[in-house]
């Protein structure tokens, strides 16, 4: 609700008079505060009226004055402070001040890499002396279907298309975070000429370890050694941690696991996918892995990834030769 307030701010130009901008999503949280600004200031990059302070930068003595002077070019006066902590002297000035502010001034407190403990006393009393008078915006990531439309619009942006099946492998393959995902679609756009194909996103996305395991699984279900191997080296050569490969194996047999038992029970992928809280593209392509293996097989199979993985730990004997072993015992198995 605060975000669409923010919005209609932002829209109408009838301004609260302190902002709080904080969030998961650092691409959103950027856009939105560029997009208060513009609104007050227009396009003006180094305006007058605006003020903007790291939290360290500025002391309580000096943000008073500044907030209690009036704009001289424009309607309105911005105080911007950058990553405001709670032991900051300012925070204990809004806490107890709020209402003091005057019409014409506007202070945005900005998060970008600061973020506060919600259970705390300070911070609660921070949220409402801000929501009594302002505008307190936790911005949350895109929710998946909004994401993938947005992706979608970046690309057409640079006159390249993708297909709906390939734009999930893309999401799926990378990662959902906003700032990664415009570089990976940069370099898609410039390697591709007009359509992105699955193929190309194989050769230039840097893709998260998660999507690099869930390989190595497909690589032990198709039987393939060589390419289970290759993906091995790969995520060697990337430095992963063999006791995390280890782990997402585990985790990526767990995960197969739950589907063959969910599909069995007579869900379908969407519920499947509800249930199990992932997207429908890797559940879909889960479901044809498992369809027609034995729910004993793939136990046994769990049963071996959470023996190696105790022996991991457990004994003294090269970790990397375990994993090896493992990948083909699970390969043998089936």
């Amino acid at each position: 609700m605060s975000l669409q307030l923010l919005k209609s701010d932002i829209e109408t130009h009838n301004f609260h008079r302190i902002y709080y901008l904080c969030g998961e999503e650092a691409y959103l949280q950027h856009y939105y505060f560029n997009e208060l600004k513009k609104a007050l200031f227009g396009d003006a990059t180094d305006h007058p009226d605006c003020i903007i302070k790291d939290s360290n930068e500025i002391e309580l003595p000096d943000f008073t004055d500044e907030i209690s002077s009036f704009p001289i070019f424009s309607e309105y006066k911005a105080v911007i402070i950058k990553d405001l902590k709670l032991s900051d002297e300012i925070t204990e000035w809004l806490i107890n001040h709020s209402d003091e502010i005057e019409d014409s001034t506007v202070i945005i407190v900005y998060q970008i890499t600061e973020s506060i403990d919600l259970k705390t006393d300070t911070a609660k009393q921070l949220k409402k002396a801000v929501s009594d008078h302002g505008l307190w915006v936790d911005i949350a990531p895109l929710d998946p279907q909004t994401l993938y439309k947005w992706v979608s619009q970046q690309f057409r942006k640079r006159n390249k298309s993708i297909d709906s099946h390939t734009l999930t492998y893309f999401i799926s393959s990378t990662s959902t975070e906003m700032y990664s995902l415009l570089n990976e679609i940069e370099k898609l756009s410039a390697y591709c000429d007009d359509t992105i194909t699955a193929d190309a996103i194989d050769r230039i996305t840097v893709k998260t370890i998660d999507a690099k395991t869930y390989e190595l699984t497909n690589a032990v279900f198709d039987k393939n050694p060589g390419k289970a191997f290759s993906i091995l080296k790969t995520l060697s050569d990337m430095r992963t941690n063999e006791m995390l490969i280890m782990a997402s194996i585990y985790s990526s047999v767990t995960t197969l696991y739950k589907t063959k038992l969910l599909l069995d029970s007579g869900l379908s992928a969407p519920e499947i996918a509800s249930e199990l809280g992932q997207k429908e593209y890797p559940v879909k392509k889960n479901i044809a892995r498992v369809k027609a293996k034995r729910a004993e097989l793939l136990e046994k199979m769990l049963n071996i990834c959470l023996e190696t993985d105790m022996n991991s730990k457990t004994t003294s004997s090269d970790t990397g030769a375990m994993l090896s072993e493992l990948i083909m015992t699970l390969i043998e198995l089936l």
